[in-house]
């Protein structure tokens, strides 16, 4: 029989997000484990030290969140991911990198990954991406704000470029469009962006919804990601 105390514990254990860990080294899984355990706002779902067969394991145990750790981008890697996405297309998936890569960050969002970090980073980061992306949003590792924001400061001189066809008729975004999704790449929130640009939160909203809807996306990083695809023969 259980008692009062522990059918509340259970109940606050059930309502959390379900992690469930991808790692192959036992000691980095283990600080992992532990350190999700110790933010006490999410429950570990499940473990695996491999990334083959996962699929069989998520129906298992419906986690809503996926951690792949010390992943190491590889085009196999990829398609279990991108399998993951299209079968499980509600589950949330991080990528804790060894080696934060603007090749690979690109290609695990393709691949439908939400959430792109170190995994040296500090917890309290590691923690706040899987707090993010549990909520429906992105993260990416601070260090590749530099790499979008080069990706959208060249749109302007992408418009000489001879490719199949004219940028602006590819993303038909105006200057002050292209200006605030430069700034919001490396801002974390409407404030932010709001302070950067000196202009008020709301006229922030006004011209991402605009962005967005002129892309077709739904978020920030999407939008990133569609104006890279964009304008890919560009070399910098």
């Amino acid at each position: 029989m259980y008692c009062a105390s522990s059918l509340k514990e259970s109940a606050n254990c059930s309502s959390k997000n379900a992690v469930f860990i991808v790692e192959s080294d036992k000691v980095v899984r283990s600080n992992l484990r532990e350190q999700i355990k110790c933010a006490n706002k999410f429950r570990l779902a499940g473990e695996m030290p491999y990334v083959e067969n996962i699929t069989d394991e998520l129906a298992q145990v419906s986690p809503n969140i996926v951690i792949f750790s010390s992943f190491i981008g590889s085009d196999e890697q990829y398609s279990h991911i991108k399998k993951v996405h299209n079968e499980f297309p509600l589950i949330k998936k991080v990528v804790l990198a060894k080696n934060v890569d603007e090749a690979e960050f690109c290609s695990s969002v393709v691949a439908g990954v939400k959430g792109y970090c170190s995994i040296n980073s500090e917890i309290s980061e590691l923690i706040k991406a899987i707090e993010i992306v549990s909520k429906g949003g992105s993260y990416y590792d601070n260090s590749m704000s530099n790499f979008i924001y080069r990706l959208i400061k060249h749109m302007n001189q992408m418009r000489q470029l001879p490719i199949d066809k004219p940028i602006e008729e590819q993303i038909d975004l105006t200057d002050r469009e292209l200006e605030v999704i430069s700034v919001a790449a490396t801002c974390d929130d409407y404030d932010d962006i709001a302070q950067t640009l000196h202009i008020s939160k709301h006229t922030v909203k006004m011209h991402l919804t605009s962005i967005y809807r002129k892309l077709g996306v739904k978020n920030k990083l999407q939008a990133i990601l569609k104006i890279q695809n964009k304008i890919y023969e560009f070399k910098f």
